[in-house]
């Protein structure tokens, strides 16, 4: 039996549980679209293709991927994990809400997070406040430590009626901002969510919606990534970043592998290795 014929009887498990065929073609292309090349892609895709099992989770599969990403090229292996790093901002979904203040600071905003506003009815608690002019853009960012999972209709909904509140309040103060709300989701919307927004003076930002502002973009082109895509970062860096308030890959360049291990009392190896990925990223 050929690999392809058996690669086609093979079910992988989904992260809800469903199953589908495992299709090694899917794969490589998702190595493609984060900048490995066709001949990498194609290798790495042939060892997993070759070391897989029915009945094997996606989350195996990803691991399996990235740890061959890894040996041979340490970039595309983070950049691999981009999505599901941004995943592993939470769980509570605090560093999430850091992180799109980052996001949004790094285009020229005056930010602060967790601002309470006052509406014409309620007072609001607001995610992200971000300020540029006359602009006003009030952000409400929607964490989901499920990467496959959506933000829906009721959520953005909601989102707009908060928007309204505080602009009638706005308006009834004679305050002459321009106000926007923002709904982010480091995941994906739903297409009644998409489409009740375009009938409303609000945006959406999700991983790869809309097409030409999206987080896969902004975060690509600006080199906002997220530490938790650092191929070697350990939990325990993790909590000791998290910690200091580092979210950004970017916050760590220039840091000396033994500035790495003081700090975070991790080995001489471990910081090399963290030193080297930091380096790559940037």
């Amino acid at each position: 039996m050929s690999r392809r014929n058996k690669s086609q009887k093979r079910k992988i498990i989904k992260k809800n549980g469903k199953e589908e065929f495992f299709v090694p073609e899917k794969l490589c292309e998702s190595m493609v679209m984060v900048g490995a090349p066709d001949g990498l892609a194609q290798q790495v895709c042939r060892i997993v293709d070759e070391s897989i099992e029915s009945g094997v989770s996606t989350d195996k599969i990803f691991t399996t991927t990235r740890k061959y990403l890894k040996n041979y090229d340490p970039k595309i292996s983070a950049l691999y994990a981009l999505e599901r790093g941004l995943g592993a901002l939470g769980p509570s979904g605090f560093i999430f809400e850091q992180y799109v203040a980052a996001l949004f600071r790094e285009m020229d905003y005056d930010v602060q997070t967790n601002v309470y506003v006052e509406g014409e009815g309620v007072t609001h608690e607001i995610d992200v406040w971000a300020e540029k002019g006359n602009v006003v853009y009030v952000i409400e960012a929607k964490y989901r430590n499920d990467y496959q999972s959506k933000t829906h209709i009721n959520q953005v909904m909601y989102a707009d009626a908060r928007m309204e509140d505080i602009k009638r309040r706005a308006i009834k103060e004679s305050d002459t901002r321009e106000y926007y709300m923002w709904v982010v989701t480091n995941t994906r919307f739903t297409d009644n969510a998409i489409n009740y927004v375009a009938h409303r003076d609000m945006q959406l930002m999700g991983w790869d919606y809309p097409k030409y502002i999206n987080l896969k973009k902004i975060v690509s082109e600006k080199k906002l990534y997220p530490v938790t895509i650092l191929p070697s970062i350990t939990k325990k860096t993790l909590k000791g970043l998290s910690a200091d308030g580092i979210i950004l890959v970017k916050t760590l360049a220039g840091l000396s592998n033994q500035e790495l291990q003081d700090r975070y009392n991790i080995s001489r190896t471990l910081a090399e290795k963290l030193e080297n990925e930091i380096k790559e990223l940037m």
